[in-house]
């Protein structure tokens, strides 16, 4: 027997049935190796002979419907870190180790959302970026995907239109818009001409937000390190340097990124919350 049997064999003696006729989601992502079911739940399955997966495969798995309950079996055993990020995204995960099955079963979105209904606020988030760059309105539309696939607690992101207001006006609004939300997701790309309305956001934020809930992203060309180097010493001389901007290639590259920190950032509230992930 190959390991994908003796996995069926152990899911079949511990109550799961084989789905082999089940019509695939429209909103699933990937290809399953198999799928099983039990007590009115399908699972989808993904079997990996090693411990790793490509970060891009896991966003896209993540990405799949909150009805679809993914699943990757490991044959190797990942690290703590690595195996709560990829809880962190909504996953489960197993391991098929020396002929033992063992799973780890994230609890349903629905639950979750349910308990975090009621233990938690609901987070306005700001984003910071030079109007008019192709980031800033894929970050809105990112918020609002992880919000709908994963039910976290987020309003419309705040995105205010700069050229809406005179430039007396604007600095106030900015503040009193920033002023209520509980996070920033704060975009630098290679458009730095004029930035500072960019710089005051940043400024603001971190003198007015908790810095775990500071999100910042840089684009990692020479250009882009250069134009917004002021902006990039001001956070690196901070002490203690509390905020860590992570770097990115393209859009692709930026959802990846983003989608992991923003994960990682609701599993540790959820887990500050005592709000029950893993079944």
């Amino acid at each position: 027997m190959n390991s994908k049997d003796k996995i069926l064999s152990q899911l079949f003696k511990a109550g799961y049935t084989e789905a082999k006729k089940v019509k695939l989601p429209t909103s699933l992502l990937w290809q399953p190796d198999l799928i099983f079911t039990k007590n009115s739940e399908t699972y989808y399955v993904l079997l990996r002979s090693t411990n790793t997966i490509l970060p891009s495969f896991l966003s896209r798995i993540s990405n799949s419907s909150s009805k679809c309950n993914s699943l990757i079996i490991f044959e190797k055993k990942c690290s703590k870190t690595e195996e709560n990020q990829i809880i962190s995204f909504g996953i489960s995960v197993g391991y098929f180790i020396q002929g033992k099955l063992t799973l780890k079963l994230r609890s349903q979105v629905k639950a979750v959302a349910k308990e975090a209904k009621k233990k938690l606020q609901v987070i306005d988030i700001f984003v910071s970026s030079k109007q008019g760059i192709k980031e800033r309105e894929f970050v809105a539309g990112r918020i609002e995907a992880l919000r709908k696939i994963n039910r976290y607690p987020f309003n419309p992101p705040n995105l205010i239109e700069y050229d809406s207001f005179a430039i007396n006006k604007l600095y106030k609004h900015i503040d009193t818009v920033l002023d209520s939300c509980d996070w920033i997701i704060i975009i630098l790309e290679d458009n730095f001409s004029n930035p500072k309305i960019v710089r005051h956001e940043i400024h603001r934020a971190v003198k007015k937000l908790k810095h775990e809930n500071i999100f910042m992203f840089v684009k990692s060309t020479k250009l882009c390190q250069q134009g917004w180097k002021r902006e990039l010493d001001f956070i690196k001389a901070l002490i203690p340097p509390s905020i860590k901007y992570l770097p990115f290639s393209d859009i692709s590259d930026l959802e990846v990124t983003m989608t992991k920190a923003i994960h990682l950032r609701m599993s540790k509230i959820f887990k500050k919350q005592k709000i029950q992930t893993v079944n």
